[in-house]
């Protein structure tokens, strides 16, 4: 999995016209799915995310405070096109994209591991497949990537 990892003070996804959902305080998460992926990439991601220490405590010391700890929010959108690569030519190739119904299925578990941890009223998700418009305030700026390839 690819995850692009955004600390945020709001951020929101529409889906045409329709609000489709918002958050405060928290992350903007984008996710990729792969076709090497497994249910052990999921957890190993979930579980990243939740742990990753990208906030500062109360006396303003960076680097101290995971999402549980400050009581935040995920918004997490569904991406393929971060498997997409560029190597060849100008056209991107999405192979190395999950198909559709496998994809769906582990993204949404992803989904329900962080609901898990944080509750599902503090994961919120875009719309799987739809073309959506994202919008976001990037505090820091905060921007990190997680791939369950770096094996490091």
């Amino acid at each position: 999995m690819k995850i692009v990892l955004q600390k945020v003070s709001q951020a929101s996804v529409h889906v045409g016209n329709e609000l489709v959902s918002t958050i405060k305080h928290g992350y903007m998460l984008l996710v990729g799915v792969s076709i090497e992926d497994s249910i052990e990439d999921v957890t190993k991601s979930a579980n990243k995310v939740l742990a990753l220490r990208a906030f500062e405590d109360d006396s303003g010391s960076l680097w101290k405070k995971n999402i549980k700890d400050v009581s935040g929010e995920i918004l997490s959108v569904s991406q393929f096109t971060l498997l997409g690569r560029t190597k060849k030519g100008s056209k991107p190739d999405f192979h190395m994209a999950q198909k559709g119904p496998l994809a769906k299925e582990l993204y949404d578990e992803f989904l329900l591991q962080l609901k898990k941890e944080l509750g599902d009223d503090r994961v919120k998700d875009g719309k799987f497949g739809a073309m959506m418009s994202c919008s976001l305030t990037n505090e820091g700026p905060v921007t990190i990537i997680l791939d369950t390839e770096d094996k490091k």
